[in-house]
Protein backbone atom coordinates (compact mmCIF):
# COMPACT_ATOMS: atom_id res chain seq x y z
CA UNK A 1 0.00 0.00 0.00
CA UNK A 2 0.95 3.21 -0.68
CA UNK A 3 0.67 6.64 0.84
CA UNK A 4 -0.20 8.56 -2.22
CA UNK A 5 -2.20 7.50 -5.76
CA UNK A 6 -1.10 9.46 -8.64
CA UNK A 7 -3.85 10.31 -11.21
CA UNK A 8 -3.95 11.35 -14.81
CA UNK A 9 -0.57 9.13 -15.14
CA UNK A 10 -1.27 7.27 -18.47
CA UNK A 11 1.31 5.70 -21.97
CA UNK A 12 0.25 8.68 -23.46
CA UNK A 13 3.33 10.74 -21.56
CA UNK A 14 5.30 8.43 -23.11
CA UNK A 15 4.31 9.77 -26.60
CA UNK A 16 4.92 13.53 -25.68
CA UNK A 17 7.60 15.65 -24.32
CA UNK A 18 6.78 13.87 -20.62
CA UNK A 19 9.61 11.55 -19.89
CA UNK A 20 9.23 8.32 -17.05
CA UNK A 21 11.92 7.25 -15.29
CA UNK A 22 10.86 4.73 -13.26
CA UNK A 23 12.49 1.74 -10.79
CA UNK A 24 13.64 0.93 -7.42
CA UNK A 25 16.24 1.11 -5.11
CA UNK A 26 15.08 0.29 -0.92
CA UNK A 27 11.93 1.40 -2.14
CA UNK A 28 10.56 2.46 -5.80
CA UNK A 29 11.34 6.01 -7.22
CA UNK A 30 9.17 7.47 -10.02
CA UNK A 31 10.53 10.77 -12.42
CA UNK A 32 8.02 12.26 -15.09
CA UNK A 33 9.66 15.62 -16.57
CA UNK A 34 8.55 17.70 -19.57
CA UNK A 35 12.14 17.77 -21.79
CA UNK A 36 13.18 18.06 -25.18
CA UNK A 37 15.31 15.11 -24.69
CA UNK A 38 15.57 12.35 -21.72
CA UNK A 39 17.68 13.25 -18.99
CA UNK A 40 17.32 9.70 -17.98
CA UNK A 41 20.94 8.67 -17.53
CA UNK A 42 21.90 11.56 -15.62
CA UNK A 43 18.91 12.04 -13.38
CA UNK A 44 19.97 8.18 -12.33
CA UNK A 45 24.19 9.40 -11.75
CA UNK A 46 23.23 12.30 -9.44
CA UNK A 47 20.43 9.67 -7.10
CA UNK A 48 23.66 6.96 -7.48
CA UNK A 49 25.94 9.84 -5.98
CA UNK A 50 23.48 10.87 -2.98
CA UNK A 51 22.88 7.10 -2.52
CA UNK A 52 26.48 6.21 -1.98
CA UNK A 53 27.09 9.02 0.22
CA UNK A 54 23.84 8.87 3.15
CA UNK A 55 22.91 4.72 2.13
CA UNK A 56 23.54 3.29 5.85
CA UNK A 57 22.81 -0.32 4.77
CA UNK A 58 25.82 0.38 2.21
CA UNK A 59 29.36 -0.52 4.79
CA UNK A 60 31.33 1.57 1.56
CA UNK A 61 28.84 4.53 1.80
CA UNK A 62 30.80 7.85 3.67
CA UNK A 63 27.59 7.66 6.65
CA UNK A 64 28.25 4.05 7.34
CA UNK A 65 32.22 5.12 7.84
CA UNK A 66 31.11 7.98 9.84
CA UNK A 67 29.28 5.80 11.93
CA UNK A 68 32.51 3.17 12.80
CA UNK A 69 34.71 6.18 13.17
CA UNK A 70 36.87 5.70 10.28
CA UNK A 71 38.45 8.61 8.82
CA UNK A 72 36.55 9.70 5.42
CA UNK A 73 36.02 12.45 2.93
CA UNK A 74 32.82 14.36 3.96
CA UNK A 75 31.19 14.90 0.94
CA UNK A 76 28.69 17.49 0.07
CA UNK A 77 25.98 15.55 0.29
CA UNK A 78 26.69 14.08 3.73
CA UNK A 79 27.28 17.94 5.65
CA UNK A 80 24.09 18.70 3.58
CA UNK A 81 22.16 16.18 5.11
CA UNK A 82 23.71 16.32 8.20
CA UNK A 83 23.23 20.06 8.62
CA UNK A 84 19.90 19.78 7.89
CA UNK A 85 18.91 17.31 10.17
CA UNK A 86 20.76 18.98 13.16
CA UNK A 87 18.52 21.87 12.31
CA UNK A 88 15.11 19.98 11.95
CA UNK A 89 16.00 17.78 15.37
CA UNK A 90 16.27 21.32 17.13
CA UNK A 91 13.15 22.45 15.91
CA UNK A 92 11.38 19.13 16.73
CA UNK A 93 12.76 19.13 20.13
CA UNK A 94 14.35 16.03 18.88
CA UNK A 95 10.98 13.66 17.86
CA UNK A 96 13.13 13.74 14.80
CA UNK A 97 16.33 12.85 15.28
CA UNK A 98 19.03 11.28 13.01
CA UNK A 99 21.38 9.97 15.92
CA UNK A 100 18.16 7.85 16.74
CA UNK A 101 20.06 4.53 14.69
CA UNK A 102 20.49 2.75 17.36
CA UNK A 103 17.22 2.37 18.99
CA UNK A 104 15.84 1.88 15.25
CA UNK A 105 18.50 -1.39 15.01
CA UNK A 106 17.74 -2.63 18.34
CA UNK A 107 13.92 -2.74 17.27
CA UNK A 108 14.62 -4.46 14.06
CA UNK A 109 14.55 -1.43 11.60
CA UNK A 110 17.69 -0.23 11.02
CA UNK A 111 21.07 -1.71 9.25
CA UNK A 112 22.66 -2.82 12.38
CA UNK A 113 21.82 -6.49 14.09
CA UNK A 114 18.33 -6.38 16.14
CA UNK A 115 18.77 -7.14 19.98
CA UNK A 116 16.18 -7.71 22.85
CA UNK A 117 14.36 -4.01 23.29
CA UNK A 118 14.04 -4.92 27.43
CA UNK A 119 13.80 -1.50 29.24
CA UNK A 120 17.98 -1.89 30.24
CA UNK A 121 19.11 -2.26 26.77
CA UNK A 122 17.11 0.91 25.96
CA UNK A 123 17.94 3.20 28.75
CA UNK A 124 21.57 2.21 28.35
CA UNK A 125 21.54 2.79 24.40
CA UNK A 126 19.12 6.58 25.40
CA UNK A 127 22.67 7.69 26.88
CA UNK A 128 24.75 8.21 23.76
CA UNK A 129 21.61 9.01 21.42
CA UNK A 130 20.32 12.81 21.06
CA UNK A 131 21.63 15.56 18.55
CA UNK A 132 23.36 17.51 20.82
CA UNK A 133 25.98 14.40 21.10
CA UNK A 134 27.43 15.00 17.80
CA UNK A 135 28.35 18.00 15.43
CA UNK A 136 30.71 19.01 12.56
CA UNK A 137 33.92 20.60 12.87
CA UNK A 138 35.18 21.77 9.80
CA UNK A 139 35.49 18.91 7.49
CA UNK A 140 35.23 16.50 10.37
CA UNK A 141 32.37 14.73 12.50
CA UNK A 142 32.80 15.07 16.45
CA UNK A 143 31.05 13.01 18.82
CA UNK A 144 30.70 12.87 22.61
CA UNK A 145 30.49 9.01 22.29
CA UNK A 146 32.17 7.13 19.81
CA UNK A 147 29.15 4.81 19.87
CA UNK A 148 27.10 7.72 18.27
CA UNK A 149 25.26 6.45 15.78
CA UNK A 150 23.80 8.54 12.44
CA UNK A 151 20.80 7.26 10.09
CA UNK A 152 19.31 9.79 7.41
CA UNK A 153 16.53 7.36 6.37
CA UNK A 154 13.88 9.41 7.83
CA UNK A 155 15.03 12.37 5.50
CA UNK A 156 16.61 10.27 2.67
CA UNK A 157 13.94 9.71 0.29
CA UNK A 158 12.54 13.20 0.82
CA UNK A 159 16.69 14.49 0.25
CA UNK A 160 16.43 12.20 -2.73
CA UNK A 161 13.64 13.97 -3.97
CA UNK A 162 14.98 17.65 -3.70
CA UNK A 163 18.49 16.68 -5.44
CA UNK A 164 16.85 15.22 -8.50
CA UNK A 165 14.46 18.38 -8.48
CA UNK A 166 18.04 20.44 -8.22
CA UNK A 167 19.06 18.73 -11.34
CA UNK A 168 15.68 19.45 -13.12
CA UNK A 169 15.37 23.15 -12.13
CA UNK A 170 19.42 23.81 -13.14
CA UNK A 171 18.16 22.12 -16.81
CA UNK A 172 15.16 24.37 -16.95
CA UNK A 173 12.99 21.55 -16.36
CA UNK A 174 9.43 23.50 -15.82
CA UNK A 175 7.15 20.86 -15.21
CA UNK A 176 8.22 17.64 -13.32
CA UNK A 177 6.86 15.38 -10.68
CA UNK A 178 9.40 13.16 -8.26
CA UNK A 179 8.19 10.69 -6.44
CA UNK A 180 10.50 7.96 -4.51
CA UNK A 181 8.69 6.22 -2.00
CA UNK A 182 5.36 8.30 -1.48
CA UNK A 183 7.90 11.24 -1.14
CA UNK A 184 7.47 14.10 -3.48
CA UNK A 185 8.33 17.44 -5.24
CA UNK A 186 6.12 18.45 -8.01
CA UNK A 187 6.45 21.62 -10.23
CA UNK A 188 4.29 23.04 -12.80
CA UNK A 189 1.39 20.86 -14.74
CA UNK A 190 0.86 17.57 -15.84
CA UNK A 191 0.81 16.33 -19.51
CA UNK A 192 -2.62 18.04 -19.63
CA UNK A 193 -1.59 21.23 -18.54
CA UNK A 194 -3.44 20.58 -15.54
CA UNK A 195 -2.79 20.80 -12.01
CA UNK A 196 -0.67 17.44 -10.77
CA UNK A 197 -3.48 15.37 -9.22
CA UNK A 198 -2.59 13.37 -5.90
CA UNK A 199 -4.66 11.08 -3.69
CA UNK A 200 -3.97 11.00 -0.09
CA UNK A 201 -4.58 7.05 0.91
CA UNK A 202 -6.72 6.14 3.75
CA UNK A 203 -4.90 4.10 6.38
CA UNK A 204 -6.01 0.52 7.88
CA UNK A 205 -7.39 0.78 11.32
CA UNK A 206 -4.65 -1.40 12.53
CA UNK A 207 -1.30 -2.84 11.75
CA UNK A 208 -1.50 -5.22 8.85
CA UNK A 209 -5.03 -5.25 8.26
CA UNK A 210 -5.71 -5.92 4.58
CA UNK A 211 -8.16 -2.96 3.75
CA UNK A 212 -9.15 -2.37 0.59
CA UNK A 213 -7.51 1.19 -0.85
CA UNK A 214 -9.65 3.99 -0.72
CA UNK A 215 -8.57 7.67 -1.56
CA UNK A 216 -9.16 10.16 1.80
CA UNK A 217 -8.74 12.97 0.09
CA UNK A 218 -7.14 14.62 -3.08
CA UNK A 219 -4.94 17.27 -3.22
CA UNK A 220 -4.13 19.39 -6.59
CA UNK A 221 -0.98 20.74 -6.80
CA UNK A 222 0.98 23.32 -8.97
CA UNK A 223 3.83 25.86 -8.60
CA UNK A 224 6.67 24.35 -6.92
CA UNK A 225 5.75 22.08 -3.42
CA UNK A 226 6.99 19.40 -1.35
CA UNK A 227 5.37 16.60 0.28
CA UNK A 228 5.56 13.54 2.58
CA UNK A 229 3.71 11.25 4.46
CA UNK A 230 4.40 8.81 7.20
CA UNK A 231 2.71 5.98 8.59
CA UNK A 232 3.38 2.64 10.23
CA UNK A 233 0.90 0.36 8.07
CA UNK A 234 3.80 -1.13 6.04
CA UNK A 235 6.51 -1.42 8.25
CA UNK A 236 5.57 -3.25 11.17
CA UNK A 237 7.04 -6.33 13.18
CA UNK A 238 5.21 -8.51 15.55
CA UNK A 239 7.00 -9.68 19.20
CA UNK A 240 5.12 -11.73 21.69
CA UNK A 241 1.99 -11.28 19.92
CA UNK A 242 2.24 -7.57 19.77
CA UNK A 243 1.95 -5.50 16.77
CA UNK A 244 4.41 -2.46 16.83
CA UNK A 245 5.29 0.29 13.99
CA UNK A 246 8.94 1.55 12.92
CA UNK A 247 8.46 4.58 14.27
CA UNK A 248 11.18 5.43 16.76
CA UNK A 249 10.44 7.41 19.23
CA UNK A 250 13.96 8.82 19.81
CA UNK A 251 12.94 10.61 23.41
CA UNK A 252 11.83 7.68 25.15
CA UNK A 253 13.03 4.96 23.47
CA UNK A 254 10.11 3.10 22.33
CA UNK A 255 7.47 2.36 19.13
CA UNK A 256 5.24 5.43 19.23
CA UNK A 257 1.76 4.39 21.10
CA UNK A 258 -0.63 7.01 19.95
CA UNK A 259 -4.15 7.07 17.54
CA UNK A 260 -2.03 8.78 14.36
CA UNK A 261 -2.21 6.13 11.47
CA UNK A 262 -0.75 8.75 8.83
CA UNK A 263 0.68 12.32 8.46
CA UNK A 264 0.87 13.84 5.27
CA UNK A 265 3.10 17.31 5.25
CA UNK A 266 3.33 20.20 2.58
CA UNK A 267 6.91 22.28 2.95
CA UNK A 268 8.65 24.39 0.57
CA UNK A 269 11.36 21.51 0.56
CA UNK A 270 11.14 17.50 1.41
CA UNK A 271 13.32 16.96 3.55
CA UNK A 272 11.39 19.45 5.93
CA UNK A 273 7.98 17.69 4.75
CA UNK A 274 9.94 14.69 5.27
CA UNK A 275 11.25 15.37 8.83
CA UNK A 276 7.71 16.83 10.45
CA UNK A 277 6.21 13.93 9.53
CA UNK A 278 8.18 11.77 11.18
CA UNK A 279 7.80 13.58 14.58
CA UNK A 280 4.17 13.77 13.78
CA UNK A 281 4.28 10.07 13.78
CA UNK A 282 6.03 9.98 17.31
CA UNK A 283 3.73 12.54 19.07
CA UNK A 284 0.75 12.48 21.12
CA UNK A 285 -2.41 13.38 19.78
CA UNK A 286 -2.79 16.05 22.73
CA UNK A 287 1.27 17.40 22.33
CA UNK A 288 0.74 18.30 18.78
CA UNK A 289 0.14 21.81 19.01
CA UNK A 290 3.72 22.18 20.52
CA UNK A 291 4.79 20.25 17.48
CA UNK A 292 3.30 22.22 14.72
CA UNK A 293 3.76 25.87 15.89
CA UNK A 294 6.64 25.94 13.97
CA UNK A 295 8.04 28.68 11.87
CA UNK A 296 8.41 26.61 9.15
CA UNK A 297 5.53 27.16 6.39
CA UNK A 298 3.93 23.81 6.48
CA UNK A 299 0.78 22.13 6.26
CA UNK A 300 -0.32 19.03 7.28
CA UNK A 301 -2.62 16.38 6.94
CA UNK A 302 -3.29 14.13 9.73
CA UNK A 303 -5.34 11.15 9.70
CA UNK A 304 -5.63 9.22 13.49
CA UNK A 305 -8.22 7.03 15.09
CA UNK A 306 -10.79 9.04 17.88
CA UNK A 307 -12.18 6.98 20.90
CA UNK A 308 -14.43 4.56 18.97
CA UNK A 309 -11.90 3.78 16.81
CA UNK A 310 -12.97 5.35 13.71
CA UNK A 311 -11.04 7.21 10.75
CA UNK A 312 -10.95 11.32 11.88
CA UNK A 313 -8.52 14.06 10.48
CA UNK A 314 -7.00 17.42 11.63
CA UNK A 315 -5.41 19.69 8.95
CA UNK A 316 -3.77 22.94 9.14
CA UNK A 317 -5.98 25.79 7.46
CA UNK A 318 -3.97 26.49 4.88
CA UNK A 319 -4.13 22.85 3.34
CA UNK A 320 -7.63 23.60 2.32
CA UNK A 321 -6.20 25.48 -0.87
CA UNK A 322 -4.85 22.17 -2.01
CA UNK A 323 -7.38 19.87 -1.82
CA UNK A 324 -11.23 18.50 -2.40
CA UNK A 325 -12.10 16.02 0.02
CA UNK A 326 -14.41 13.67 1.91
CA UNK A 327 -16.93 14.80 4.47
CA UNK A 328 -14.51 13.71 7.42
CA UNK A 329 -15.03 15.10 11.10
CA UNK A 330 -11.68 17.38 12.02
CA UNK A 331 -10.65 18.26 15.30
Amino acid sequence: MFPFRLYNSTKEEERSQFHILSGAKHTYYRVIYNHHISLDEEILHVYNDLYRSINPFDPRSTISKVNRNEDVYLDDFFIDAFKRSIELAKETSGLFDPTCAPLINLWGFGFGERSEATPAAIDAIKEYVGYQKIKLNGCSVEKQDPRVQLNFSAIGDGFSCEVIARYLDQQGVKDYLIDIGGEMVIKGKNRTGEDWKVGIIQPPKELGMNEPLQTNAMLYISGKTALATSGNYNNYKIENGKKFGHSINPLTGYPAENKILSATVLAPDCITAEAYATAIMVSDLDCLDQLLETHQPVEYYIIYLDSSKNHQVRQSYGMSKYMQQKNLSHL
